[in-house]
């Protein structure tokens, strides 16, 4: 009775200690949340009181410029305040461009305002991380400078001027508080980068044991592995800043990523290649699970540095063991395997051992780049992801952009409302600031609670601490506890995005100035300002233009087919394999980085035929470049010519002939060669396995995945989820 008691209490305390805490990042936060709020907190004081100290116009914008450039990673901070500087002087350019060229002519330097913020966020789309952040910089500075210095055009130079030497000197700040903080960056770069690649080697390893075993691995692990390869590669580019753009270990690292990519993408080939499999001898199914073991092992082994040379010479035996011409040629090799035992075995068998012998190849290939070693004839520009350009979404966002500066200067222009300058101005910060996400409705969202958040701080410096001291310490003890809170909440990724704007609006509010304090009606003036003006931005995403995801989805399957129909079109160059694997991960991560936790059936409809389209598109690609190889034999290399003839786009046929003659020729290529799979010699007996194998892949997905790839079913799931709203 008193051990059931006991038993329940535990339960209870470990129910309690399980429970989501909302506010623990704040009452119990990481150490690395209290270094990087109380880092920040310091250098945008110091910021502020050299702003002072200067006399500067609007010192709060140095404060404000440290918490926009601080980021989580050194890398991170130091790229986003370099592109910071180079969008300043963007906007300044454009900024003094437009008041110069329309000072008088309102609705001429309203649309001009609004075609540059449609050109900048457009451009912005185009580009990844802080790279289209300068744009985005560029769009609604360039807004702030222009309607700030509508009243005096005459000195629009000078306030330009005024902020970049607000920017140049929060940058400056923040870079030497994070030095301050961070010691031995490139040797730490390097640890975490090593860090990262073994995690991931990790999980796809742990997924192709799963494929090898016959545990097929969850669809949601597969797309795991892929989103982890996508942030890898962009987080990459914040080691180069750390480390250097001439390090030959950077870029291995980013090949490394790409062959990863190449390896999982392996592993769904495999997994088809088992499917379709009738009947598989022991012996295969040893070979299989004897590969699967080896490598799970490879994550943990790779950890010591000393054991590589032995771990890629046992990958080189275990290869030479898959290989089936070596082992016929070598009859008195040490192989397990016995030419007699390989004639006995199947087809089937055959197309599995030269499946698991091209992930191994991969493998290889993959510990080469990982060690990184100088001496090596390397090419990682060969494997490196390439990112996919939207130009849809570009045009969206600048359109978008366009009409809501538009619409705000109409506002202005028709209550003349004293504060229209600032709400354009907050408009532009808006649409800017978002254009470059994927779910804009739930993160402007959380931007604007943020902006809210930080109105509501301001009451307390603005109305009850600082009118009791007129020095710069009643500034710090006014301001210092309320930017620590701010910058505890953007090291947790539930309160990030609200954080930056509460950081980023918390000194604005705060109307700070050399000779003068704000007063209660000025205060007001302005906080209605911002909040109607962000608020405005958020509808504008709402009704302008607004992202779908039904919208995404069709657009991702329209662009996955037209890539199919290019592979699949014999007189097309043949694209590269590393920019096909980047279409469709980065379509899938738009997805899931939309959906979050909340898949639907329609998007997950769309992500199995994302990666379905995947392993076909990447079956076709090798069937295309082996048809080059110069020792093909010249029947098989006419078999493959004629599958491709007569494939690829068509104006004059339909989709569904064009469906029904890639069936068609699928069938007619298998049959083919099985039987003539019997008669060749065992010279030539590889290569007809290797096309084989991958005409047997194709033939699994296309018919695993024709609610996906057929125009009238996809159109049938899409009507059912948007009449379900789902």
């Amino acid at each position: 009775m008193i051990a059931a008691y006991l038993a329940r209490q535990n339960a209870a305390l470990a129910r309690w200690r399980g429970r989501p805490r909302p506010f623990s990042w704040l009452f119990a936060p990481s150490m690395n949340a209290v270094e990087f709020a109380l880092r920040n907190t310091i250098a945008s004081l110091v910021a502020l009181g050299i702003a002072f100290w200067m006399e500067l116009g609007e010192p709060q914008w140095a404060a404000m410029t440290v918490w926009i450039t601080a980021q989580g990673s050194r890398g991170e901070s130091l790229s986003k305040g370099r592109w910071r500087l180079v969008g300043t002087v963007l906007g300044m350019v454009g900024a003094v461009t437009l008041v110069s060229a329309f000072p008088q002519a309102p609705w001429l330097f309203i649309p001009a305002l609004g075609l540059w913020a449609g050109l900048c966020t457009g451009l912005a789309t185009l580009f990844q991380n802080f790279r289209a952040y300068a744009f985005v910089l560029a769009a609604y500075t360039c807004a702030i400078i222009a309607t700030g210095a509508l009243n005096v055009p005459d000195h629009v130079f000078e306030i330009a001027m005024a902020r970049g030497t607000y920017i140049f000197l929060g940058v400056v700040c923040e870079m030497v508080a994070g030095l301050v903080f961070s010691a031995s960056l490139a040797v730490k770069a390097r640890r975490t980068m090593k860090a990262w690649l073994n995690e991931a080697i990790g999980a796809a390893s742990h997924l192709i044991g799963d494929v090898l075993d016959g545990a097929a691995p969850p669809e949601a692990a597969i797309r795991a592995v892929f989103s982890r390869t996508l942030k890898l590669n962009e987080q990459l580019e914040f080691t180069v800043v750390e480390v250097g753009r001439s390090d030959h270990a950077i870029a291995c690292a980013y090949a490394t990523i790409g062959i990863l990519s190449k390896i999982v993408s392996r592993g769904l080939g495999m997994q088809a290649r088992l499917s379709t499999a009738s009947a598989i001898s022991p012996a295969t199914l040893t070979d299989l699970h004897e590969a699967a073991s080896f490598i799970r092992s490879l994550p943990t082994r790779l950890k010591d540095k000393t054991m590589r040379a032995a771990l890629r010479a046992e990958l080189t035996q275990l290869r030479a063991r898959f290989d089936g011409a070596s082992r016929l040629a070598n009859e008195s090799s040490e192989t397990r395997l016995r030419p007699e035992e390989i004639q006995r075995r199947s087809a089937e068998d055959r197309i599995i051992l030269h499946g698991i012998r091209l992930i191994l190849e991969e493998y290889t290939t993959l510990l080469l780049y990982l060690e990184a070693d100088p001496r090596e004839a390397l090419a990682p520009a060969r494997f490196r992801l390439r990112r996919v350009v939207h130009l849809h979404a570009a045009f969206h966002n600048a359109i978008r952009s366009a009409i809501a500066i538009c619409l705000a200067g109409l506002i202005w222009e028709v209550t003349a409302w004293p504060q229209g300058a600032s709400f354009i101005s907050f408009i532009a910060v808006v649409v800017g600031r978002f254009a470059t996400t994927d779910n804009t409705v739930l993160v402007s969202n959380r931007f604007f609670y943020g902006a809210c958040l930080a109105a509501l701080a301001s009451i307390i410096p603005v109305f009850f601490v600082i009118p009791t001291g007129t020095g710069f310490e009643a500034l710090i003890v006014a301001l210092a506890p309320l930017m620590f809170i701010g910058g505890l909440a953007a090291r947790n990724p539930a309160t990030a995005t609200a954080a930056g704007a509460y950081n980023t609006f918390l000194p604005a509010l705060i109307g700070l100035d050399n000779h003068a304090r704000i007063d209660e009606l000025t205060w007001f003036n302005a906080t209605i300002a911002l909040v109607l003006g962000l608020g405005a931005g958020v509808l504008v995403f709402r009704c302008i233009l607004p992202f779908n995801i039904h919208q995404l989805c069709v657009l991702l399957r329209r662009r996955a087919l037209h890539g199919l129909m290019r592979i699949c079109a014999p007189r097309r160059r043949i694209p590269a394999e590393n920019r096909w694997i980047g279409l469709i991960t980065q379509g899938m991560e738009r997805v899931i980085r939309y959906a979050g936790a909340r898949l639907t059936p329609f998007m997950e409809l769309n992500l199995h035929g994302l990666l379905s389209v995947m392993t076909l598109g990447r079956n076709l690609l090798f069937l295309r470049m082996m048809a080059r190889r110069p020792a093909l034999p010249s029947e098989l290399a006419e078999l493959i010519a004629g599958f491709f003839t007569g494939l690829g786009p068509h104006l004059l046929r339909s989709a569904a002939r064009e469906e029904a003659g890639f069936t068609r020729k699928i069938e007619q290529s298998i049959a083919i060669l099985r039987d003539r799979l019997d008669t060749v010699g065992e010279e030539t007996r590889p290569a007809y396995c290797e096309v084989l194998g991958s005409l047997m892949v194709v033939d699994h997905e296309w018919r695993n995945n024709q609610t996906w790839l057929d125009d009238r079913s996809f159109r049938r799931a899409l009507q059912q989820a948007r009449l379900e709203g789902v």
